[in-house]
C-alpha cells in the first residue's frame, strides 16, 4: 500500500508567488513596450509633430532621409531657427524592447530624442540629413563626401524654410564627418544658411586615409568595417566592432538587440524606400576595399566617379566665398591632421570665419596633457569667451538676433609648455622668425652650418618603433590621445638633440625638416618627430611629419589648389618617383603645426624613424631598409623652426 504525503504549503505558496511575480514583470514589460514614447505621435501646441521623418527626392535613384525635431512647447504661430547636421554615419536607431521598457519607466531617454533635446530646450528645431547612398538614404554612393551631399543639404534647407514653424534661418553643425559637411554646406548657396559650427572637420580627405602618402590599414579597416555595418543595418557587426571582437556570442548579441533593433525605420509607404536603400547599399561593398587600395590623390577606380582629390573641401572655395556664411571651426592640435587642415582652410577661403585650436584630440572632451607636470593640466577654462564661445552662444547671435552679423576673421590657439591662449588674425602669427638647426656629429643639433665635405649617419629601420595605440592617427576613431615619456622609443630611432636652451623659446607654426638621404631600397617611410627633452631626461612628443619616399617631389606652393603650410607635395601618381638605391635624394617634410614653449634648460630634439608600428603598414612591404642621412656642406640636413623669445 503506497501512502501519499501532503503537499508542502510553503512550496505551494512560493510557487504561486513566483508565478504572480513573473506575471507582474511580464505585464510591466508589456506596458513598457506598448507605452514607450513615440515622438512622431506627439504634437506640439502648434499642432505639428514633435518628430517628423520624411524622404526628399533628389533624382530618379536617390531619396534623402530627413528627421526633424521641434520644441515640445512650440506655440501656434511661433517660429524657430533650425540647426541641421548631415552625415553618412548611422546614429538614429530604433530602440529594442528592453530599451523601450526603460524609457517608459524613466530609466533611459529615447536615443533619438536625446540627440536633439539640447537644441529643443534652447528654442531650436533640429534636423538630421542622411547623406546620399548611406544608411536610410537610397541611391548610389560613388565616394565618401560625394558632391550629391551639397544637393542633399540644399534640399533639406529648402524643405525646412517652407515649413510654417521655420523663422527662415538655418545653421549647420557637426563633428568629424558631419563637421566636414557643415564646413562645405555654404557651397549649397542657400540664403537661409546663416552660420556654421564645425568640430574636427577634414579639409583634405586624403590626409585621413593616407597621411603623408602612408596611412594606416588599421584605421581604414576599422572605419570601413563600421560604415559597412551601418549601411547594411547590421547591428551585430557594429556591436562586435564596439566590443573589439570579430563576432558576438549568442547571448550578448541577444542582449544588444534588446537595446537597439537597427536603423530607425521610416513609417508608412516610406518603408519601401528604406528597403530599396538596403538593396542599393549592397553596391557600397565595392567602396570599402577601394578606400584601402587608394595610393594616390588623383587615383580613380572603375565604377567610381570621383578621386579623393575631387571631393576635397578646397574644390568648393569659390562657392563658399560667394555665400559669405559665418563659420566657427574648432580643432585640436593632437587630432590627426585636422589642425593643419583648419589652418589651410582659413588661409585658402576668404570667408568670415573664426578658428579655435585647443589642447585636444578628436573630441573636445579629450584634453591631451603632453607634459603632465605639477598638475598644470591644459584647460579651456582660461580661453577668452569672446572667441571661444559655446555653440549655442554662437548660434543665438546669428540665428535668433534680428540684425545680420559678420564674424571677424581671427584665430585663437593654445600654447603648450605655458598653458596659455593666444590670438591672431594672421597665420603664422606676427613676430616669429625661422631658426635653423643643422643635424651634426654626435647626434646633435647645431646653429652652425656644416663645413666638412663628409659626414653622415646610417640608420637601419626598426619595425618595432611605435607612437603607441593612443596616437593622434587613431584618435579619429574616438580614441583618447596619450604619448607619455618617449625616452624608450627614442632608443629605436635616429635622434639629434640641441644643447640646453639658455632662455625660454616659443615655437608656433609648422616646423620643416630638410633631409638629404640615400637608401638601399626604392621606397620607404620617413617619420620625423619634434620633441622636448627636459633636464631630467623626460622626452615629450610635440608634433610630427611623415612622408612616403616616392611622394618626395616638391612643387611651388603657389601651384597648389589650396594654401599649404610649408612644402607642397601633390601625392599624384604622375609625380611619384622611386628612390635610386645609393643615390642621395632630398626629402622635405613640413611637420604638423603646433604651439609650445621650450623652457630654459630644456633641449630640442628631432627623431627620425622609418616605421610606426601603430599604423601597421610597412613601407616597403618587404625588406629592412638602411638609410643614410647626410649632414655635410654639400648636403646640410636641417630643421627649421618658427620661433620667437618667450616673454610672459
Amino acid at each position: 500500500m503506497v501512502s501519499h504525503g501532503k503537499s508542502n504549503p510553503v512550496l505551494k505558496w512560493a510557487g504561486i508567488t513566483f508565478g504572480a511575480l513573473c506575471g507582474i514583470v511580464a505585464l510591466l514589460v508589456l506596458i513598457g513596450i506598448l507605452f514607450s514614447p513615440d515622438y512622431t505621435q506627439r504634437t506640439t501646441p502648434s499642432g505639428h509633430p514633435v518628430n517628423q521623418m520624411t524622404y526628399l527626392r533628389l533624382d530618379s535613384q536617390t531619396n534623402i532621409w530627413l528627421s526633424v525635431w521641434l520644441p515640445e512647447n512650440l506655440q501656434p504661430g511661433e517660429t524657430v531657427p533650425t540647426v541641421i547636421e548631415t552625415s553618412r554615419y548611422g546614429t538614429k536607431w530604433d530602440a529594442g524592447w528592453l530599451y523601450r521598457v526603460m524609457t517608459t519607466y524613466g530609466l533611459q531617454v529615447d536615443p533619438n530624442y536625446a540627440a536633439a533635446v539640447e537644441f529643443l530646450e534652447r528654442g531650436y528645431a533640429f534636423a538630421w540629413v542622411q547623406s546620399p547612398g548611406s544608411c536610410q538614404s537610397s541611391g548610389p554612393r560613388h565616394s565618401e563626401y560625394p558632391p550629391a551631399e551639397i544637393d542633399a543639404i540644399r534640399a533639406g534647407i529648402d524643405w525646412i524654410v517652407n515649413q510654417p514653424w521655420s523663422n527662415g534661418r538655418v545653421g549647420a553643425k557637426g563633428g568629424s564627418y558631419s563637421g566636414t559637411t557643415a564646413e562645405v554646406s555654404p557651397a549649397a548657396n542657400h540664403p537661409a544658411l546663416r552660420a556654421v559650427h564645425a568640430v574636427a572637420p577634414d579639409f583634405d580627405p586624403y590626409t585621413v586615409i593616407r597621411p603623408g602618402g602612408l596611412g594606416s590599414s588599421e584605421f581604414l579597416q576599422t572605419w570601413a568595417r563600421m560604415i559597412k555595418a551601418m549601411d547594411q543595418d547590421d547591428m551585430s557587426s557594429l556591436f562586435a566592432l564596439n566590443d573589439g571582437v570579430e563576432e558576438l556570442s549568442f547571448w550578448k548579441g541577444l542582449f544588444y538587440r534588446s537595446l537597439f533593433k537597427g536603423l530607425r525605420r521610416p513609417q508608412g509607404s516610406d518603408i519601401e524606400i528604406f528597403r530599396q536603400a538596403m538593396v542599393d547599399h549592397l553596391e557600397n561593398q565595392r567602396l570599402y576595399p577601394y578606400l584601402e587600395q587608394i595610393e594616390y590623390k588623383d587615383q580613380t577606380m572603375p565604377g567610381f566617379e570621383n578621386s579623393v582629390e575631387d571631393v576635397a573641401m578646397y574644390n568648393y572655395r569659390d562657392q563658399i566665398e560667394a555665400a559669405g556664411v559665418n563659420t566657427y571651426t574648432r580643432a585640436g592640435w593632437l587630432d590627426a591632421e585636422v589642425a593643419k587642415g583648419a589652418l589651410q582652410k582659413y588661409l585658402t577661403i576668404a570667408s568670415p570665419q573664426k578658428l579655435v585650436i585647443g589642447p585636444t584630440g578628436h573630441q573636445l572632451s579629450n584634453i591631451v596633457d603632453l607634459f603632465g607636470e605639477d598638475g598644470a593640466e591644459p584647460s579651456f577654462s582660461t580661453a577668452p569667451r569672446d572667441i571661444c564661445e559655446g555653440m549655442f552662444e554662437y548660434f543665438d547671435r546669428h540665428l535668433k538676433a534680428g540684425s545680420e552679423l559678420q564674424e571677424a576673421r581671427r584665430i585663437l590657439y593654445f600654447t603648450y609648455g605655458v598653458n596659455e591662449w593666444n590670438r591672431t588674425s594672421l597665420w603664422p602669427p606676427e613676430g616669429f622668425y625661422h631658426d635653423t638647426l643643422y643635424l651634426s656629429g654626435e647626434n646633435t643639433l647645431e646653429h652652425a652650418a656644416p663645413r666638412a665635405g663628409a659626414g653622415s649617419d646610417s640608420y637601419t629601420v626598426d619595425f618595432t618603433a611605435t607612437t603607441g595605440a593612443q596616437n593622434r592617427w587613431m584618435a579619429q576613431m574616438g580614441n583618447t590621445v596619450r604619448y607619455g615619456d618617449r625616452v624608450a622609443e627614442d632608443g629605436k630611432l635616429l635622434v639629434y638633440t640641441s644643447a640646453p636652451l639658455e632662455r625660454d623659446l616659443e615655437m608656433t607654426g609648422s616646423p620643416t625638416v630638410h633631409l638629404y638621404v640615400s637608401s638601399d631600397h626604392e621606397d620607404g617611410a620617413f617619420h620625423v618627430y619634434l620633441e622636448d627633452v627636459s633636464p631630467d631626461g623626460r622626452v615629450t612628443y610635440l608634433t610630427e611629419g611623415l612622408l612616403r619616399a616616392i611622394h618626395r617631389r616638391e612643387h611651388d606652393p603657389s601651384d597648389a589648389p589650396f594654401v599649404p603650410l610649408g612644402t607642397y607635395h601633390s601625392f599624384r601618381e604622375e609625380d611619384a618617383r622611386p628612390l635610386v638605391p645609393g643615390e642621395v635624394a632630398q626629402i622635405g617634410i613640413t611637420l604638423l603645426p603646433f604651439s609650445t614653449v621650450f623652457r630654459a634648460g630644456h633641449s630640442i630634439r628631432v627623431a627620425i624613424a622609418g616605421h610606426d608600428m601603430s599604423m601597421k603598414d610597412r613601407c616597403p612591404p618587404e625588406g629592412t631598409p638602411t638609410v643614410t642621412v647626410e649632414r655635410n656642406a654639400a648636403n646640410p640636413s636641417r630643421l627649421v623652426l618658427p620661433v620667437r623669445p618667450y616673454i610672459r
